[in-house]
């Protein structure tokens, strides 16, 4: 950084100073929230579950999961589900700073209790029409670049071929069959552990339709990383 634009920073931060949105203290332009809103936050832990699949709350709240291993930063309640509502349909920039801190702090837990690790991960895609009406991924704006920063291999090997009615608005069957077919992977995936990432699970079917192609693709295992779990009762 030439020190002009470092000045130029400096100015700017003390013009426009970041504020907490937890607390609404002082705290680095680079983060939302301050570190102890961070900690504040009710996350999951991972360090005494490293594969939530193993949890038995998570278990009675996702019983059908076809992928094997999963890993998530919290339940999807207030705050979290607020930040993410805010970014994905109003595209409220600082809500993703936010996000991306939690992100990151729980991957790098996950990667220092998981003995193993997945070779590849991939951001779940939006269809093309989806896309262009939202003009944006929330999920790569979220995860993308703290993945990047954690040196992680991203690939890009999977493509939603069917652009599928609003989950949410469809019982756990409609789901099930609204995905059928939605995906198609085109890489050879043989021998590899792949994780899936996408924002919010809510009954599993998304990330279940995701993880069948995958597996046909040859994968030996399917993770997948979630901002959030919806809870028992709210899917």
């Amino acid at each position: 950084m030439s020190r002009l634009t470092h000045a130029l920073k400096l100015g700017l931060d003390t013009l426009f100073p970041n504020f907490c949105i937890g607390c609404n203290s002082h705290i680095n332009p680079n983060h939302a929230l301050c570190s102890y809103c961070l900690q504040d936050l009710s996350l999951f832990d991972l360090e005494r579950h490293p594969n939530l699949l193993h949890r038995p709350d998570v278990c009675d709240a996702f019983p059908d999961c076809q992928f094997d291993h999963l890993i998530a930063c919290a339940w999807y309640q207030v705050p979290l589900n607020q930040w993410l509502k805010q970014l994905k349909f109003n595209n409220q920039q600082y809500y993703k700073i936010a996000l991306q801190q939690i992100i990151s702090q729980q991957l790098a837990v996950a990667r220092k209790v998981n003995i193993h690790w997945p070779d590849a991960f991939i951001i779940m895609p939006l269809h093309k029409q989806r896309f262009l009406t939202r003009g944006f991924n929330q999920v790569s704006q979220t995860w993308l670049p703290v993945l990047q920063t954690q040196n992680e291999p991203i690939i890009s090997p999977l493509q939603k071929l069917k652009a599928t009615k609003a989950q949410s608005k469809l019982s756990k069957t409609n789901r099930i069959k609204n995905l059928k077919g939605a995906f198609i992977c085109q890489q050879d995936l043989s021998a590899k552990t792949v994780a899936i990432i996408d924002d919010v699970m809510t009954s599993g079917a998304t990330l279940n339709a995701a993880t069948e192609v995958i597996k046909e693709a040859g994968a030996k295992q399917v993770w997948a990383m979630l901002t959030c779990l919806t809870p028992l009762g709210a899917h």
